[in-house]
């Protein structure tokens, strides 16, 4: 079970939501938008030496962590035959479905994540309402709590696996 990427995948997740929303946060500012009477529209990305510095750097980080994130897939499925990640399914292979307790390790841990949306859900749509936040802010706001639901779900898990 040491070598289970299962346990760890919240968090390489996580590590993919930051690089996003460093994106996001980049295109958000470097970015204009401008809309014409006839219906269209122009994007212009306006890149200064700090911008295009910062560009780079995602860019390479984008590499490095996809490519990483492909070895260690195929590393896991080598060890771990048996329980073999997928890149391309829709059920999310944290899940940990391999016996009854691990069944209901996974349950505790969706409930929590559950419980978390049903709240922050409502509080970020009532924040939105209230206060004039930008587009970027309220896409790094959702980035946020997406990563929360992994922090959440991976915080439960290790719970269980230390006392293990």
């Amino acid at each position: 079970m040491k070598n289970d990427m299962r346990f760890t995948y919240p968090l390489w997740q996580m590590a993919g939501i930051f690089i996003i929303m460093g994106f996001v946060l980049l295109v958000g500012y470097a970015s204009t938008m401008n809309t014409f009477p006839d219906g269209g529209f122009e994007f212009e990305i306006s890149l200064n030496k700090s911008s295009s510095i910062f560009m780079m750097v995602m860019l390479v980080s984008t590499v490095l962590y996809l490519l990483l994130f492909f070895l260690r897939i195929v590393k896991h499925n080598k060890i771990m035959p048996k329980h073999k990640i997928s890149m391309t399914t829709y059920k999310p292979q944290e899940y940990l479905e391999d016996d009854e307790l691990f069944q209901d390790v996974t349950k505790q841990a969706t409930k929590k994540v559950y419980t978390y949306f049903a709240w922050m859900l409502p509080v970020m749509a009532g924040v939105y309402m209230m206060l004039p936040i930008s587009k970027t802010w309220m896409i790094v706001g959702i980035l946020i709590v997406a990563a929360g639901q992994y922090y959440i779900y991976y915080r439960t898990i290790r719970k269980f696996m230390s006392s293990v």
